[in-house]
């Protein structure tokens, strides 16, 4: 009995190094092909600004032309913009982006949205008729890094 609880602790703690090697390599190979990865997103514009109508600009490309889109970029825990202001009662898309050096997380409890996205890649959260208010969203992998969505 003791030579088998051997054995399986050793290929516990094999498996366990081998989990660690290849995190290691998998993160030094990401940390190599960020900038690569954030190279070949597609410019769609900014919604950092407002229009004549006081909505934040919509970004533009033709895998998000069926809705309304904007962009909502993570650089290693700082929000851009910080504030997104919509139409209320429009279905719209958000394109989350990570132009940042280490993993991210776009979280809103009033939307219950969440996406964990990786260094240069990006994701689509779509989101339903919202009523005039305003609704957070945060970085949850950076504590204090806030943003507000303004639907009016």
């Amino acid at each position: 009995m003791r030579k088998n609880q051997h054995t399986t602790t050793q290929k516990h703690w094999s498996l366990r190094l081998l989990t660690v090697i290849m995190v290691a390599l998998l993160s030094t190979t990401a940390l190599l092909s960020t900038s690569a990865m954030a190279a070949k997103m597609p410019n769609i514009g900014k919604s950092t600004t407002l229009d004549k109508n006081g909505y934040s600009k919509q970004v533009h490309h033709p895998r998000y032309d069926d809705l309304p889109a904007y962009l909502v970029e993570i650089n290693n825990g700082k929000l851009l913009p910080p504030k997104l202001v919509v139409p209320a009662k429009t279905k719209f898309r958000i394109v989350v982006r990570n132009i940042g050096t280490r993993p991210a997380e776009f979280e809103s409890n009033k939307l219950r949205q969440e996406k964990v996205l990786y260094m240069g890649t990006e994701s689509v959260v779509v989101i339903m008729p919202l009523d005039k208010g305003e609704y957070d969203y945060f970085d949850e992998f950076t504590p204090g890094a806030q943003g507000k969505i303004i639907a009016k």
